[in-house]
Formats: C-alpha cells, structure tokens, sequence
C-alpha cells in the first residue's frame, strides 16, 4: 500500500495563537512529524482507546529545525514528499504503551511504501 492512500499529513506546531510555558510567543514550525491513518485499516479498539491514525516525529524535521521533542523516540527522514518517504528505523505502535499493534515501515525498499511486519 502507498503512504498517499493513508491520507498522510505533515504536522506543524507554534505559529499566531500559539504560546511558550512563559507566555512568548511560540515559533511556527513545519514538518515536525507525520501523521496518517492506521494501515490495519482501525479504528482499533485497546482498552477503550480509539487509535485511527499514527504520529511519527521526525529527528530531521522538514523545516531544518532541530527535533520538536527531544528525548522521544523519533524517526529519520528521507526524501520531503509522502510519494517518496523513508523512514528508519521501522514503526511499533506498541500495545504496551497504548498504540494498537501495527508494526512496518514506510519506505524500506520502495520509496512512499507501507509494508507490515
């Protein structure tokens, strides 16, 4: 299956409205991470949770800012388009920690391909 048919979308943070713990004004940032829907096809249900999209942040964000949120786990990025993402290493949306399981790649051989575990 292709990212592109799991409505994907680049998340951004900060920008006009948007303020720091201290009350200034927090900076717009692009590209962050990712966001796209649960390729097992969810909503999956976990202990009442719904989980129909995943979030994976970036280490190398699409503006060239430094990580949004250092000390997560986060993922590299290769390539600035959802046809031609990678992604490393692969994706564990871990039941332990709330996620439903799905476990794949994006890109592990065939740029903007998700495959399953």
């Amino acid at each position: 299956m292709r990212l592109t048919e799991l409505h994907p979308r680049w998340i951004g943070a900060g920008g006009p409205g948007i303020f720091n713990a201290d009350m200034t004004p927090a900076t717009p940032r692009q590209g962050i991470g990712l966001m796209f829907d649960c390729p097992k096809g969810c909503p999956c249900d976990w202990e009442d949770h719904r989980i129909t999209r995943h979030y994976v942040p970036f280490t190398n964000p699409l503006d060239g800012g430094p990580p949004f949120e250092p000390g997560r786990s986060m993922w590299t990025r290769t390539n600035n388009t959802f046809e031609s993402l990678q992604l490393s290493p692969s994706i564990h949306s871990d039941p332990a920690k709330g996620g439903c399981g799905w476990h794949g790649y994006i890109g592990l051989t065939v740029p903007g391909e998700v495959i399953t575990c």
